[in-house]
């Protein structure tokens, strides 16, 4: 099941289950720290059983995975998706029916897919967790769109909650190119841009002195919990949905009426660009999409 996570809040999810004024327990995982909340929902006389999607579910594009057991937990009733995902237009702008409003629904889906097939993370907002080893400077590089940072994990001790104050000694904020993570400093601090070089030291009777050690050092573990994406869909990305919406709404998106590069009568001789089979099947939406498409889509080594 797909919800659309469009105000207003809280949005209600619905099935209907076999049994009528039944005791269902619940169990809903995330699929991203994959923690699990559990609750018990009673189903009405027709057996439709409501979830009230709490708000803190609704702060970014998520996917859960719920499932309805019986009273002892013992077998599973019921089992799917429950995907809350912030559409790229709001179909209820497009209808004014409920038919047609639905009808723009399942449009906007395919549109939306579409879109994602050339353009790898979407347009969506999400909380990402990215878990990986200290390099030994005062910059944590991310590879994402980053927003702001929800939590660092150090060696698996939490040391930063941006919505717990009394957690951690140090504040951690993304830098202003938004390509990095520091570590708030209070006082004149000049921030290790890589590696400091490690050379061979004699130590004498005195404590190690005159340097504090980088934030981030080489060989410590860090979990880290990211507001990553688009707080926003793009305006143009938004109007390039509309655009594969009304061509799939009136049959325009007939891969064989475009990207014909030559036509000969006589046997009916036709070519077609190579792009028809890389693009969306409208060529003002694949300009749209080309500045957001990445040539590397995962840093790594070649």
């Amino acid at each position: 099941m797909e919800i659309l996570r469009i105000p207003p809040y809280p949005i209600v999810a619905t099935w209907t289950l076999p049994t009528a004024n039944y005791s269902y327990k619940v169990s809903v995982e995330d699929l991203v720290d994959h923690s699990v909340e559990e609750s018990t929902l009673v189903s009405n006389a027709q057996g439709v059983v409501t979830y009230s999607i709490p708000l803190a579910k609704l702060e970014y594009d998520r996917k859960f995975f719920i499932k309805f057991y019986d009273t002892a937990r013992v077998r599973v009733i019921y089992e799917e998706n429950l995907d809350i995902i912030r559409p790229y237009v709001n179909p209820s702008t497009l209808g004014t029916t409920a038919s047609e409003i639905a009808e723009y629904k399942m449009l906007e889906l395919v549109s939306r897919s579409i879109i994602d097939s050339q353009v790898v993370d979407g347009f969506y907002n999400e909380k990402h967790i990215v878990q990986a080893s200290g390099l030994g400077s005062d910059y944590f590089p991310i590879w994402e769109n980053l927003n702001k940072v929800l939590k660092v994990y150090e060696n698996n001790e939490l040391v930063y909650d941006v919505a717990d104050a009394t957690v951690g000694d140090y504040d951690y904020k993304v830098t202003l190119d938004n390509s990095a993570i520091q570590r708030v400093e209070v006082d004149r601090y000049n921030r290790a841009e890589a590696k400091p070089i490690t050379l061979p030291v004699s130590p004498g009777n005195l404590a190690f002195y005159g340097y504090a050690g980088v934030a981030f050092p080489n060989g410590y573990d860090y979990a880290l919990v990211l507001d990553i994406g688009y707080k926003a869909v793009p305006a143009d990305i938004e109007y390039a949905t509309k655009l594969l919406i009304d061509d799939l709404k009136c049959g325009k998106l007939d891969y064989y009426k475009r990207y014909v590069t030559s036509y000969n009568t006589d046997q009916f001789k036709i070519q077609f660009d190579k792009m028809m089979f890389d693009g969306t099947g409208n060529m003002i939406v694949d300009k749209i999409l080309e500045k957001y498409k990445k040539s590397i889509t995962k840093i790594g080594l070649i």
